[in-house]
């Protein structure tokens, strides 16, 4: 999907039996004035000098939420566990900071823009036109693509063109535009990180974020929606999502069910919890995504 168009800064000229003003890629825009010598370092921007390498701090972040995660889930105890889950917190909370002071890559793609005809008869491509481009997550939301890196993104598409801003702008722009979330280096397995529309937010805004499942009042408001359920023990969130990667929903909630139920009865009560929180304005706006996890009398206590 694209979101926005440019002119092609040009691609390598082609022998078309057209005038070189007409194809795409020659020494000069249709203006006359040449390509050469644009680079992204011209008007002053805040990125003369830029390697094109990764943030440092980012890079960091990524990896201790990486390390963090995999000892969550590798946990050989409840305790442990937990304890992991509370240290990952804060390291969701370090990437979005360290994002927050970091430059990032759009990629744009050439689409072909105007058709035109050779005095021979031959269709020839007068133009292109290079596009913003959006992905879609497994859940199906528009997601906008960036990379740390030139060479995470040639790792994802190798004719992509990068696009340098800062992660803050490209957080508004993705509101703007909207898309839901803005994923970090897709295609990278070790450094693929998912900012969510909660922590979208936070970017752009310059708020600091904390995830949902941390977040003190949305435990307290889940906890709240099921006061009147006679049949909830107790009912808490968890995070689904671990490493970030946008491979699960974001928050796992956890219902401890008083007796066994029947499924009729389960998904009336599924439905009356689910009204609840969809009308509940702390964890509309603060959660992403969830699933649920019914705990009949029995289970497993996590």
């Amino acid at each position: 999907m694209a979101i926005k168009r440019l002119p092609s800064t040009g691609d390598s000229p082609r022998s078309t039996g057209v005038p070189e003003s007409l194809v795409p890629g020659g020494a000069a825009d249709s203006a006359g004035f040449p390509w050469a010598g644009r680079t992204f370092d011209h008007h002053e921007t805040a990125f003369e000098g830029d390697s094109g390498e990764a943030s440092a701090e980012l890079t960091a972040a990524v990896a201790a939420l990486r390390a963090i995660a995999a000892e969550a889930s590798a946990a050989p105890t409840a305790e442990a566990h937990w304890d992991a889950v509370a240290r990952l917190a804060n390291a969701h909370t370090a990437v979005i900071a360290a994002l927050a002071t970091s430059r990032v890559l759009v990629p744009m793609l050439a689409e072909a823009g105007d058709l035109g005809m050779t005095p021979d008869g031959k269709i020839v491509e007068k133009s292109q036109e290079l596009s913003i481009v959006a992905v879609a997550a497994p859940d199906g939301r528009s997601v906008l693509p960036v990379f740390s890196s030139v060479a995470a993104m040639s790792g994802w598409n190798d004719t992509a063109r990068p696009i340098p801003v800062p992660a803050p702008q490209a957080a508004v722009a993705a509101a703007q535009e909207e898309h839901d979330m803005i994923v970090l280096d897709a295609g990278s397995p070790d450094l693929v990180y998912g900012v969510r529309r909660p922590a979208l937010a936070a970017l752009a805004l310059g708020e600091s974020y904390v995830p949902a499942w941390a977040d003190p009042e949305v435990a307290t408001a889940f906890e709240s929606s099921a006061e009147a359920e006679v049949d909830v023990v107790r009912i808490w969130i968890a995070p689904a999502d671990l490493a970030g990667t946008l491979a699960a929903p974001e928050v796992d909630v956890r219902i401890r069910i008083a007796r066994d139920l029947s499924r009729p009865e389960l998904d009336a009560l599924l439905g009356r919890l689910q009204q609840v929180w969809a009308s509940e304005r702390v964890i509309a706006e603060r959660v992403d995504s969830l699933r649920v996890h019914p705990l009949l009398p029995g289970a497993a206590r996590a």
